[in-house]
Parts: structure tokens; sequence; C-alpha cells
């Protein structure tokens, strides 16, 4: 595996998509607990329970969750390309929201097409 540098909110969006694919049955929770620990390690066990317990966290996840169930919908065109666009933007948002409330550095991830 590559370890790579990514923003703190980056990293629980990562989170949060693994543990949708884990109750979906589609990983391990053995992927799910390597990358708690890395995480945990980096900014403590005190801060990561925090923000997977908090308020920023559960917009982050039901970001993900909306955004994976307009993709699946895209598939048989239920959804338009627009419509996945813009609930993936909502996910763009909910990870800037953690970045501001636990972090001082700001996302370095650039939304193209957006202004935010």
């Amino acid at each position: 595996m590559i370890d790579i540098c990514v923003d703190e909110a980056y990293a629980f969006d990562y989170y949060a998509i693994l543990e949708i694919k884990f109750q979906k049955g589609a990983i391990s929770n053995s992927l799910l607990e390597t990358l708690n620990n890395k995480i945990s390690i980096q900014i403590g066990n005190k801060l990561f329970d925090t923000i997977i317990n908090s308020l920023e966290y559960k917009n982050l996840y039901d970001a993900n969750m909306n955004t994976f169930i307009a993709v699946e919908k895209a598939k048989t065109n239920e959804f338009t390309a627009k419509e996945v666009d813009m609930i993936n933007y909502k996910r763009m948002i909910a990870k800037q929201e953690l970045q501001k409330k636990y972090f001082t550095n700001p996302l370095k991830e650039v939304k193209i097409g957006y202004n935010i």
C-alpha cells in the first residue's frame, strides 16, 4: 500500500466511503480498522472519536451515501449527470465544514468549475 499526505477532511471522507462499502458488504472490516488506526495515530484517539461522532462527520457520511445512491441511479438513467454532480458537490461542502471545524488549515483540494 502507498501512504500519501492528504487533508484531514479528505481522510475522513475516505473513511466514510469505506464505512459505506463495509456496511454494504463490499469490503472487510479490516480495511476500515486499518484506516481508523492510521488516522487515530496521527490525530489522537480522542479527536478521532470526537469527529466520528460529530454532526460534521454525519453530514459527510450522508453526503457520501447520497453520492453513492445517485451514481447507482445514474447507471439506469434515473439521475442525470448534472444531478449526480450537484449531489457530489454537497459532499465537498461537507468536507470543507469538517475541515474548518476541527483543523486550522484549509482544504488544499479545489473543486473545479465551482466558486467556493
